[in-house]
């Protein structure tokens, strides 16, 4: 049977096992799956007129894999995340490209910053396997970035990208509960907390739901726990001239940013700033709150 016939079948497998959304998304997985089986990229699978019978046995193996609802990204072991490739494994959760609008907003809020010309302090809260603090500190030198998170297993995915991306001289890992383990004033907090409320969580699909840590995803009764006890913490930590970005679920912003302002505000900060930027979906998924500046 020609590789093809022998990828759309796979594709086709993936879709009735609701392992992909539709038939180009199994053709695609099959693609990745084959290529990481073979040692090709996928111009090159694509390309092949057959399979080598080894490289189609180990496929048959990943491929079993991700009809048991494993995470894609698990079994490639790698997530492209702003231009860059991040490992990932279980214990941390998948980078979704939605969060890359967060990236964005941290990157302005730092260029903007009035420590610009200096060293313009961040914080990354929750940080997973790194994807928003690292991309961060790649692609602002003016930045010394804490990568912050409660999961020592998160923290090791982060570690193994911080050295792959060779960030070790202006990034230090941190492990703790939100802001506690910060010491000094932060200018730039970021956080991709889990918003998800429990009783949606159990709704969620398999790969989700089973796979990835539940504690980077459910976020509570309300969705919003840790948000909110992230905002209560957020004023004794932020330089005087400082900015605060949230990921937040669809419908939630108006909710978090009340909770925010108000704790600044409460705080007597002044407040500066207040965004909602949308994702590529149209969500208003990233909150930012300037205070000072």
């Amino acid at each position: 049977m020609a590789l093809r016939d022998t990828l759309r079948q796979a594709a086709e497998r993936l879709v009735v096992g609701h392992a992909a959304e539709d038939l180009d998304d199994g053709v695609l997985q099959a693609d990745l799956l084959y290529g990481e089986a073979s040692g090709l990229d996928r111009a090159q699978v694509m390309a092949a007129s057959e399979g080598r019978p080894e490289a189609l046995a180990t496929f048959e193996e990943l491929l079993g894999r991700r009809l048991n609802h494993e995470p894609l990204a698990y079994i490639l072991g790698r997530r492209e995340f702003y231009g860059r490739s991040f490992e990932v494994g279980p214990g941390c959760l998948v980078p979704r490209p939605e969060t890359e609008e967060l990236v964005v907003a941290a990157l302005a809020a730092v260029r903007e910053h009035p420590r610009a010309g200096r060293l313009v302090r961040v914080a990354d809260i929750g940080t997973g396997s790194g994807i928003i603090g690292l991309s961060i500190a790649a692609h602002a030198p003016n930045t010394k970035v804490w990568c912050v998170d409660v999961s020592t297993e998160a923290l090791q995915w982060a570690g193994r990208n911080m050295r792959r991306h060779g960030l070790q001289d202006r990034v230090v890992l941190l492990t703790g509960d939100l802001l506690e383990p910060l010491d000094q004033p932060i200018d730039v907090i970021c956080a991709n907390l889990p918003y998800v409320p429990t009783e949606d969580f159990e709704e969620l699909p398999p790969q989700i739901r089973d796979r990835e840590p539940r504690i980077a995803v459910e976020g509570g009764v309300t969705g919003i726990e840790l948000i909110r006890r992230l905002t209560e913490q957020m004023a004794d930590h932020l330089a005087p001239e400082a900015a605060v970005l949230l990921e937040v679920g669809a419908g939630q912003m108006s909710w978090v940013e009340e909770l925010a302002v108000g704790a600044l505000e409460a705080a007597g900060r002044d407040v500066t700033k207040v965004e909602a930027h949308r994702d590529l979906y149209g969500i208003r998924r990233c909150l930012e709150v300037r205070t000072g500046f």
